[in-house]
């Protein structure tokens, strides 16, 4: 996690299934329990998602959103960018193509939300 003064980045790499989910659901809840409410997702790494993922970064949305915060996924492809469209869900998330394209946008000063 790169933590930056006012959002952070969470890299995610090889599979978000079933095992691994749970793990990154307490990891996520605890860091917005501590205030991190801007988040930004690479997900340019993800190799493998599962509907369990799907529901983990959902979950994050909702709570970053409760907060008065944000979260932003990066680099969605694959089985991450197939199930986003299966579901209808990829207008729930901002997205953006490259980290950079989203630092730009979160550092640009307004508050990115949902398309």
């Amino acid at each position: 996690m790169d933590t930056r003064p006012h959002f952070s980045v969470v890299t995610l790499t090889g599979d978000l299934d079933k095992s691994s989910a749970p793990r990154l659901e307490e990891r996520l809840a605890e860091f917005i329990r501590r205030g991190h409410v801007y988040l930004v997702i690479d997900t340019t790494d993800l190799e493998f998602c599962d509907s369990t993922g799907i529901w983990v970064l959902l979950t994050s949305l909702r709570r970053t959103y409760e907060r008065k915060g944000w979260l932003r996924l990066v680099g969605v492809h694959g089985f991450l960018g197939r199930l986003l469209e299966l579901t209808r869900l990829r207008d729930a998330f901002p997205i953006d193509s490259t980290l950079e394209e989203s630092l730009r946008e979160v550092s640009g000063g307004g508050v990115p939300v949902a398309r």
